[in-house]
């Protein structure tokens, strides 16, 4: 699977929408008085096409920009979505961290001790078992 891409630079988006054959739309039963409502990229011959108006790149990056979203895209595919700044950061801290954690994790074998403690469940059942047994 390709490696997908975050941004917010308007140019990096309209680039890579339009070399996929691409363009800015709005769904067309959303929005009201000077809000285009569902922002979404239209790629012609694809389902939805009813449901689709088209829009400006200008008025499109302006809703973007104003719902703080961002893009989410694989290079070598169709594959878009857009999503808030706020999750796009998100996961880009729990990718990083989940990389830099199996980086710094020793394998099993290695000697690194297995962790003592034990989980919530795990002493529940514990008690449960310790009480049953004293009746």
């Amino acid at each position: 699977m390709a490696a997908a891409k975050t941004t917010t630079n308007h140019q990096e988006i309209k680039r890579w929408v339009e070399s996929k054959g691409g363009h800015p739309a709005r769904v067309k039963t959303t929005g009201r008085k000077g809000d285009p409502g569902i922002l979404r990229i239209d790629f012609p011959g694809f389902s939805g096409e009813d449901t689709l108006v088209e829009m400006s790149w200008d008025d499109w990056f302006e809703a973007f920009d104003k719902n703080k979203l961002a893009f989410i895209y694989q290079p070598r595919t169709r594959f878009s979505k857009l999503v808030s700044r706020t999750t796009a950061k998100t996961s880009s801290k729990k990718t990083s961290s989940r990389a830099a954690a199996k980086r710094t994790t020793p394998r099993r074998g290695t000697g690194a001790k297995r962790s003592t403690k034990r989980s919530s469940v795990a002493k529940t059942r514990a008690k449960r078992s310790t009480s049953r047994s004293s009746r």
